[in-house]
């Protein structure tokens, strides 16, 4: 009887450990991207992309980007000062890293990066961000010419679930006076789509003469008007100021770490020159979607902005005024057999920049006697090709090139008037049919 006893019991624990393991398995959904033209799983992306997705976003702090990007191996992300940063991708920074450089950003189908290489990714706010798409390495094949990467961010509002309206309030509180508030609404009524985001944040910051505050507001829309083809229409203000600090000897650090930068000689501090940036910026972008049949795609995209950047500094007083205009237009051809599915795309990139130089002194904050004042143009078209096989969805072979023609002309004004300069043109040839040729084979 004791051993009938102890069999069932033995039995009884088997059976429920096979439960037990058998409730515990869970397929995991595939993570999908859309690094190039199409949407496609991460784990048969042909280059190294890192992903931050909406999870990883609110899990993070809202006040800024750079704890979610910190997130992905090879990228670095700082903030100087609260509003202020600093952005490296596999080290592309090979001095100090300030500002963003040889980094192409965009917004949806939009280029957030101007013709002349400058991008104000601290003008967004991390509520207007549902996706980033880290593409590490040089991606000039048909972005551009770049060197450190790509960062392709996905707005609030691309994929609206269902017909109906939402409406999401979410408050944020930190040490130093952090503050940060946002208000989404999201809304669908058959073919139409809007998505608003509004957002308002401040921080007092860890050392003197350190505050930011930001307005933003965003408004995504896109309108099907036709069975196969859609409009979409991004647009967003943003208005930022930042109090910077500046930089401490290693005696003034010890001293107190939470100074700014004290007066000097003649030079005034900080605090007495107002030091900081005052940045308001306007974008707006109208996309247009058309698929021509089973396999021929256009998709073409207009885009503008507006900056008005004021930088009361130690030593000066800059202002600037930059108005960019620009296109972006692919044409993708597909086809399908049993074996093999080919993706051809064919398109072009073209953006102009016009900046507005003036520098003056810096007295306590206040605009002086004029230094200098320069009229600068900056031009920016490549063309690109890609061409995508895939194999029996064993092997995938990628293939892509590009040409580049920048151009640049200014003029002085002030000090002394010099008339405008010819245009320098730089032209690059990037074929890039060596080492973007990835293989990646799969198993079932």
């Amino acid at each position: 009887m004791k051993t009938l006893l102890a069999g069932l019991f033995a039995f009884t624990g088997v059976v429920n450990f096979a439960h037990a393991q058998q409730d515990s398995t869970r397929r995991l959904n595939e993570v999908t991207i859309r690094p190039y033209f199409t949407t496609q799983t991460l784990i048969r992306s042909t280059g190294t992309i890192g992903l931050v997705d909406s999870a990883t976003l609110a899990k993070q702090s809202g006040n800024s980007f750079v704890s979610s990007a910190n997130t992905i191996p090879g990228v670095r992300m700082e903030e100087r000062s609260p509003g202020s940063y600093r952005l490296s991708i596999r080290g592309s920074l090979l001095r100090s890293p300030f500002g963003i450089r040889n980094i192409k950003i965009y917004l949806d189908d939009f280029p957030l990066t101007d013709a002349g290489g400058n991008s104000y990714l601290n003008a967004l706010d991390v509520a207007g961000a549902s996706q980033l798409q880290i593409l590490k390495g040089p991606q000039s094949s048909i972005y551009g010419a770049n060197s450190g990467g790509v960062v392709l961010i996905q707005p609030q509002g691309s994929n609206v679930p269902t017909d109906g309206t939402s409406v999401a309030l979410k408050l944020e509180g930190a040490s130093f006076g952090g503050f940060h508030q946002n208000l989404l609404l999201q809304h669908q009524s058959g073919k139409y789509k809007l998505n608003i985001t509004q957002a308002y944040q401040q921080s007092d910051g860890y050392r003197d003469h350190s505050s930011m505050n930001r307005k933003y507001f965003q408004a995504l829309q896109k309108w099907d008007y036709a069975k196969n083809a859609n409009i979409k229409a991004l647009i967003f203000y943003s208005d930022l100021h930042y109090n910077t600090p500046g930089g401490l000897t290693a005696a003034q650090y010890l001293q107190n770490p939470k100074l700014s930068r004290p007066a000097a000689g003649q030079t005034k501090s900080a605090i007495d020159q107002n030091a900081g940036i005052y940045s308001k910026t306007l974008y707006g972008g109208l996309s247009n979607n058309w698929i021509i049949n089973g396999n021929l795609k256009h998709v073409i995209s207009i885009f503008s902005s507006y900056t008005d950047f004021k930088n009361p500094f130690i030593t000066n007083y800059e202002k600037r005024k930059e108005f960019t205009l620009g296109l972006r237009s692919y044409l993708e051809y597909t086809r399908s057999t049993s074996d093999v599915d080919w993706k051809f795309n064919l398109g072009l990139e073209s953006m102009k920049t016009g900046t507005d130089f003036d520098n003056y002194d810096n007295n306590y904050g206040k605009t002086g006697a004029v230094q200098a004042s320069d009229k600068l143009n900056a031009n920016s078209n490549f063309a690109f090709a890609h061409l995508s096989i895939d194999v029996f969805q064993k092997l995938l072979v990628e293939l892509s090139a590009s040409a580049n023609l920048y151009g640049y002309n200014y003029k002085s004004i002030a000090p002394v008037a010099i008339p405008k300069k010819l245009t320098n043109l730089m032209f690059s040839l990037c074929p890039e049919l060596l080492y973007l040729i990835y293989l990646m084979i799969s198993y079932p």
